[in-house]
């Protein structure tokens, strides 16, 4: 028993140690990014025989100046260097149990490069840049072509050393070194070289073609085109000799046009004549002339050049005698791509029908095609119903092109009689049950529109008594026989409307009633 109370004895010293704590006063502290800061912190030991060892977390900028060892109580130094940094920071000194803080605001910087741009020559070569600051920065160089060699960091006032490489192209180039936020810019120069071309013009017919330029040169370049309808087919960039190979499109105007193909330094002039293709002016209806829009099966006045002969040529049937040709003295004309039925077509009108596959949609592309050229692309309006009337002069006014009761023409020399029916002709009745089929000649029982039909004649409903195709003829041309009311005027021109669908055909027509 006496052994271990011995043992005891001996060790209570190291008991004693374990068993120390500590307090500093102060446990923290705010300091300013500059000046240096120095200050002491007094540790007050639980004994006096408490060994103490004072160590610091930050040891580049938060030293300890003495007191950092002891026994007991005592004092120890410590020293907070200048903060050059655009951020605030923190460090600590710990001894044993106890911390002590320290929390330094970050630098007011100031920054200045002594250049912000050099121009340099082609050739490769060095620089420098003298920084002035009170901060720590980086430096970094936006191309590869330029390279930091001395001075990508710095803490305060310092030198940004650089190199730069030979410039192979012969345009000038540039790259940025940014330091601090600052930019400094360097523009080279380009390698002088002198590229040749051959030819140095070039003439084209209006349907276009391709081409071919020579190039000599030692150098780089580039090729580039002044106009859209010039299209560089290869290359569009090159080294030494070469030859650049472009294509000149249709001229779908009619006015001749220049235009030009750069290549390096040199300017190649290209020359186009007026077209010589199609050219469509405008889109009509048939018999009204309206310009507005156009429905399924409308039977269409297409103005324009070089639409087809210059004699008219008229309609003709298929091998089978069902339906109208789609070609016709070369002519065609394409609605989306759909081949239309032609009525006639002449060198500056052609007559086709739309086509009922047409039907929903709000829009269609339209081309005429002469002997293999094609016109550039109409947009024709589509809608359901876009009824016209013909007319006796074909003017799409006055004197409607209308048959009395005993099927002789209606005119102010041979007016109806009211109580009888009158025969009128028009087009754009819209899609017809059963569904008209392009071309198609109409049998013994034609189709009939799906809108509604509403004849007035001089202000008075009249009774409609058939609306559909006429027999033998091409869907597209819709008859109406209508019985003239006894309540309409009389007169050699007594005002017709006709309404199909909610959409009125053309005014301006009239009858001849008595």
């Amino acid at each position: 028993m006496g052994i271990v109370w011995l043992a005891l004895l001996f060790l209570a010293p190291a008991f004693a140690q374990q068993n120390c704590t500590f307090t500093l006063s102060p446990t923290s502290r705010s300091v300013p990014a500059s000046p240096d800061t120095i200050g002491t912190l007094t540790v007050n030991a639980s004994a006096s025989s408490c060994a103490r060892t004072a160590v610091t977390d930050s040891p580049d900028w938060l030293t300890i100046s003495f007191g950092t060892t002891g026994t007991g109580n005592g004092t120890i130094g410590y020293r907070i260097d200048e903060n050059r940094t655009a951020s605030v920071r923190n460090g600590s000194i710990t001894v044993g149990n106890a911390r002590f803080t320290v929390s330094q605001a970050a630098a007011s910087c100031s920054f200045s490069l002594s250049v912000t741009s050099a121009q340099v020559p082609r050739t490769a070569g060095r620089g420098t840049i003298r920084v002035t600051t009170n901060c720590v920065w980086t430096a970094s160089s936006n191309a590869d072509w330029v390279r930091i060699t001395s001075g990508a960091t710095g803490n305060g006032d310092g030198t940004i050393e650089y190199s730069y490489d030979d410039n192979p192209s012969v345009s000038q180039r540039t790259a940025t070194i940014t330091a601090g936020g600052r930019a400094f810019t360097l523009t080279q120069e380009g390698v002088p070289c002198t590229v040749t071309v051959n030819p140095t013009s070039a003439d084209f017919p209006g349907d276009g073609g391709n081409g071919a330029i020579a190039v000599t040169s030692a150098c780089n370049w580039q090729v580039s085109a002044s106009q859209n309808w010039i299209t560089i087919t290869s290359p569009a960039s090159g080294s030494g000799n070469a030859a650049v190979t472009y294509r000149v499109a249709a001229n779908t105007s009619t006015a001749a046009r220049q235009a030009a193909i750069v290549i390096a330094n040199q300017t190649i002039v290209i020359r186009q004549a007026a077209t010589e293709l199609p050219v469509i002016t405008s889109i009509t209806n048939a018999a009204s002339f309206a310009r507005d829009s156009a429905a399924p099966g409308t039977v269409l006045a297409i103005f324009g050049q070089r639409l087809g002969p210059l004699q008219i040529a008229t309609a003709q049937l298929t091998a089978d005698g069902l339906a109208l040709m789609t070609t016709l003295a070369g002519t065609r004309v394409l609605f989306d791509d759909t081949p239309a039925p032609l009525i006639y077509t002449l060198e500056s009108v052609v007559s086709a029908v739309v086509p009922y596959n047409t039907e929903g949609k709000r829009t269609a592309k339209v081309v005429v095609e002469y002997q293999g050229r094609r016109s550039a692309e109409s947009t024709l309006n589509l809608t359901a119903t876009a009824p016209g009337i013909f007319t006796a002069n074909s003017s799409g006014t006055g004197q409607a092109a209308a048959l009395n009761q005993d099927l002789s023409y209606n005119g102010p020399s041979n007016p109806v009689p009211r109580g009888q029916t009158i025969v009128l002709y028009l087009t754009g009745e819209g899609v017809t049950d059963p569904p008209g089929v392009d071309g198609r000649l109409n049998g013994l029982t034609p189709a009939q529109p799906i809108a509604p039909v509403v004849v007035s004649i001089g202000g008075a409903l009249a009774q409609v008594t058939y609306k559909g195709g006429v027999y033998g003829v091409t869907p597209g041309l819709m008859q109406i026989n209508a019985v003239v009311p006894l309540a309409a005027p009389a007169g050699s021109a007594i005002p017709l409307t006709v309404n199909i669908g909610g959409v009125l055909a053309q005014r301006d027509v009239t009858l001849a009633v008595q």
